[in-house]
This record gives structure tokens, C-alpha cells and sequence, in this order.
């Protein structure tokens, strides 16, 4: 019985860290998901998807939409999901957004995104999402 050593897992594609997680080059990947019919609903993109409905039928306030979006977008990118250019730009306009909106009201300045800006924006994006590629 061979014995393996830190570089046979290295080889094996296993890192020696102590999370014991696969190196980055050969986690899983996901397919590239075109359009926002094929994002499985339990993907960190199709929650970002569901907070954006959520919003913009008034099912949740902007404050902890922004929050539990930007959470489901850093996972998202953590977990390599792939999508494609068209709704890529779409979900990047609502960071670009968030970027700019001040969580807390009581440091909102002149010129932050505000509530019903963000709103706007997401419904924007959810059209240009339901109309396919530009």
C-alpha cells in the first residue's frame, strides 16, 4: 500500500491546506448560464435574481435587499458561477448601484443612490433580463 504524500495530493489535485479543499483549478464549474430561465433558483445568482423580484414587487426593504444581495453576489463569485455576458451586465448595473448606496439612512449624502433610485434600477434591469440580449 502506497503511502501519499503532500505533492501526490498536490498531483491529485488536492490542496495540503488545512481546509483540505481542491485547489481552485479543479473545483466544479458551472455550465454559463445565458439567460435568468436557466439559473437554478438555488444558485447564489438565482437568489440575487429573487431578491431583485422581491424588491421590486416591494416584498423587501431596500436596506436588507442591498445587504442579502451584495451576500449572494460575493458567493456567488466564490463559487465560480458563471453567467452570460448580457445578464452579467444586468446584475453588474445593480452593484454598481449598491456601490453607491449608503445602507444606513443616516449616512446618506447628496448624490447617493437613493431608495427609489435603487428601486428604478432594478427594475430596469429585471426588463432588460426578461427582454434576452441586447
Amino acid at each position: 500500500m502506497a503511502m501519499v504524500t503532500s505533492s501526490d495530493s498536490e498531483k491529485q489535485g488536492y490542496s495540503d491546506n488545512a481546509s483540505g479543499r481542491p485547489h481552485s483549478k479543479f473545483r466544479t464549474q458551472h455550465r454559463q448560464w445565458k439567460t435568468a430561465a436557466e439559473v437554478p433558483a438555488d444558485s447564489s445568482t438565482g437568489q440575487q435574481l429573487s431578491l431583485m423580484r422581491r424588491l421590486s414587487l416591494e416584498q423587501i426593504q431596500p436596506e436588507k435587499f442591498a445587504k442579502l444581495w451584495l451576500d449572494a453576489r460575493r458567493k456567488s463569485l466564490n463559487e465560480n458561477e458563471r453567467i452570460g455576458e448580457h445578464l452579467s451586465r444586468c446584475l453588474n448595473q445593480v452593484f454598481y448601484a449598491l456601490d453607491s448606496y449608503p445602507m444606513d439612512p443616516e449616512l446618506r449624502e447628496e448624490g447617493d443612490v437613493t431608495d427609489t433610485e435603487l428601486i428604478e434600477i432594478v427594475n430596469q434591469m429585471l426588463d432588460r433580463i426578461d427582454q434576452g440580449a441586447e
